[in-house]
């Protein structure tokens, strides 16, 4: 499942990130790796982005990173 097939309010797993070296170096820098437990805040309207938080730190991921970024729920 990815980010956008996951419930708000949920704890996430990262299990893969299926994106090009560079658009997966830029999800490094912002904190975002394969093992990595995510907090589902939010989704935008009609799942056009989502909301999510890594420590105390908020992302927002449009609709195209997120269906790539694979996770599964704890």
């Amino acid at each position: 499942m990815n980010l956008l097939e996951s419930c708000v309010n949920k704890e996430c797993r990262i299990v893969s990130i299926n994106m090009c070296e560079s658009l997966k170096e830029h999800l490094h820098a912002i904190g975002i790796y394969p093992d990595e437990t995510v907090y589902i805040k939010r989704y935008g309207w009609f799942k056009s982005s989502v909301q999510i938080q890594i420590g105390h730190r908020l992302i927002a991921l449009g609709r195209q990173q997120a269906c790539a970024i694979e996770v599964c729920n704890i």
